[in-house]
């Protein structure tokens, strides 16, 4: 109906990125880009499927338009990905400041919670890595990820009640996870 809907190429671009159609997803997003360059929505999509396909530098371009484009509603939701991108490429003081910039935004996005709270732990910040993971896990559901970083943060933190319950929850809820298996191997960093 109308061959220069930007939003119409972007979804199918989104589309064929789930059915692993790389070469398809590429050309609907760049035409989606042709025709609207400065849709955040857009440049956060062809962003995530950059960093999907491991071009996670090129994807930080995107997401910082988006970020940056005023009519974003939802900015975080850039930052946020870009965050996760820049944590696979090793660059973690670029991912910090988006999560951080994430989380200024939208102080409940849970990924920004749950990879910041890793970076925490990971750099010794015990204490903030707890608040992190404990907001995340009182927000939703807890994952088998953010048990597992909860109970490690406890268990550096000598919390071996603490460290014993997230132990059991993860038995309980998740006994078929990587983390579990982990838990058992006593493989905890």
């Amino acid at each position: 109906a109308d061959p220069a809907y930007a939003l119409a190429y972007s979804m199918l671009g989104a589309v064929y990125m789930e059915l692993r159609e790389t070469k398809l997803a590429q050309q609907n997003f760049e035409r989606a880009l042709q025709l609207s360059p400065t849709d955040s929505e857009i440049n956060h999509r062809y962003g995530w499927f950059l960093c999907q396909i491991g071009r996670e530098a090129d994807s930080l371009n995107y997401f910082q338009r988006a970020i940056r484009n005023p009519l974003n509603p939802a900015p975080w939701r850039a930052s946020s990905a870009a965050g996760v991108c820049s944590m696979r490429k090793g660059m973690t003081k670029e991912a910090e400041t988006f999560f951080q910039g994430a989380l200024r935004q939208d102080p409940n996005d849970l990924t920004s919670l749950v990879n910041l709270g890793q970076l925490r732990y990971q750099q010794g910040s015990l204490e903030e890595a707890r608040k992190l993971v404990s907001h995340f896990n009182k927000l939703v559901e807890p994952t088998p990820e953010s048990l597992w970083l909860a109970l490690r943060i406890e268990r550096k933190l000598g919390e071996r009640v603490a460290e014993s319950s997230l132990g059991n929850q993860l038995r309980r809820r998740f006994p078929a996870s990587r983390e579990y298996q982990q838990l058992q191997r006593g493989e905890y960093d």
